[in-house]
This record gives C-alpha cells, structure tokens and sequence, in this order.
C-alpha cells in the first residue's frame, strides 16, 4: 500500500480528509497518514497556531519535513484565493489564462521550488468551499431552507462551473457561504456536506479538483 503525507491548510480540510478523502483512497490502495494542518506560527513555550496560509516561507518549512519520509508521497490541500503575495509564480499566474490554467501553473512551480519525485502539489480552485456547490440541492436540504438550491445555482450558472466562483473580496466561495447561510460553520457546516454530497458528485462537477484525485488514485495502482 502506497503512504500519502498530507499538508492542509485548516481545519475543514483536515476534517473533510480524515472522513471523505482517507476512506476513497484506502479503496485505491492509498494509505493517508493523518493528515498535517499547516502551523502559521510557533511559540518558544510550545504549541503554536495552525490554519491559514501566512506566508511562502510558512508552507516551505511546514512542507520540507514531510519530504524527509523516505518512501512516502506527499500532496497539498491549499487554496488558490488568498494565496501570500511572496508564493513562487503568484503575480506572473494572476495574468492572463484561465482560472485552471493559473492554478496549474502555480502548482508547477510549487513542484520546481520543493524539488521533490514524490510530491503532487494540489491548490484548491478556488478554495474549498468552492465544492460544496457541486451539490445546491444537498446544501439546501442541510440547512432545511429550500431556497438555497436556486441561490446556490444562480452563483455557478454566472461563474460558469464550481470551481469558477471568484477571487471577489465579497464573492469567493467561502464569502458566498457565509452570506446566503445565515449560521454556516466551517470546521463542522463544511465537511458534513461534503461527506453527504460525495466524492463522485464533486469530481463530476470540478475538474481542477478530479484531476489532482486521479493522481492520487493512481499511486496505488502503480505500488508493486
């Protein structure tokens, strides 16, 4: 069975990993060790805060630890929206190209910076939140408020996918939440969605998010 080391980058994605993620790929012969939620800040008594991204050199050191596992892959779970100014590539990727363009060739440069044969960089397009909107119907059903479902397709109608829902200070994925849920709890609102809505249905409506679960997917069908 292939090991998987797992940065993320708070606690929804910790929680969403441990329940959704872990599970799917044990089915491909994955096994992902808990996984690790980024510390944006040690303190000399001990402990720390983690959760959220501060800064580039805050995801390097957190990162280069996890290289060290000598027969271990290692991924990320970050999101693209609210990315640190100093991110390798970030201004040059903000250009021109698509959304998915953008990301990928952040991730590319994740890769060139950390050097590193078993490490597939994933960014979330735009965040995480972004795919509980593969499913207006389940989020609706959730919160008991039935016309969330039509608010929820409005948004990806004019974005045009899930993943497309902005970079918008007031209309980023997370933001859009917050606004039409009155009450919505990340760490808890967010994972339970996700695990009601499902791998399948997420994949069948982002790509980006597909894409970079094919290759984890397919590092237990190439384990000896």
């Amino acid at each position: 069975m292939t090991r998987l080391l797992m940065l993320v980058e708070g606690q929804s994605e910790e929680i969403f990993v441990k329940r959704t993620l872990v599970p799917h790929l044990a089915q491909h012969g994955v096994y992902v060790q808990p996984p690790i939620v980024l510390w944006t800040k040690r303190l000399s008594s001990g402990g720390g805060f983690r959760g959220g991204v501060s800064s580039w050199h805050q995801i390097r050191k957190n990162l280069l630890p996890l290289m060290r596992d000598g027969d271990a892959w290692v991924s990320t779970l970050l999101d693209f929206y609210g990315l640190p100014e100093d991110f390798p590539g970030l201004p040059d990727a903000l250009g021109a190209g698509s959304p998915q363009e953008k990301a990928v060739a952040l991730q590319d440069r994740l890769a060139a910076e950390l050097n590193h044969q078993r490490f597939i960089p994933f960014l979330a397009l735009h965040e995480f939140e972004a795919w509980m909107f593969s499913s207006p119907d389940a989020v609706a059903a959730h919160f008991g408020k039935a016309h969330l479902a039509d608010r929820l397709r409005n948004a990806v109608q004019q974005a045009g996918a899930p993943e497309l829902i902005n970079h918008g200070t007031d209309t980023h994925p997370k933001a859009r939440l917050h606004s039409l849920v009155g009450g919505y709890k990340e760490t808890s609102d967010g994972p339970t969605l996700l695990e009601k809505i499902g791998i399948a249905t997420v994949r069948g409506a982002c790509p980006h998010f597909n894409g970079w679960l094919q290759q984890l997917e397919a590092l237990g069908e190439e384990a000896p």
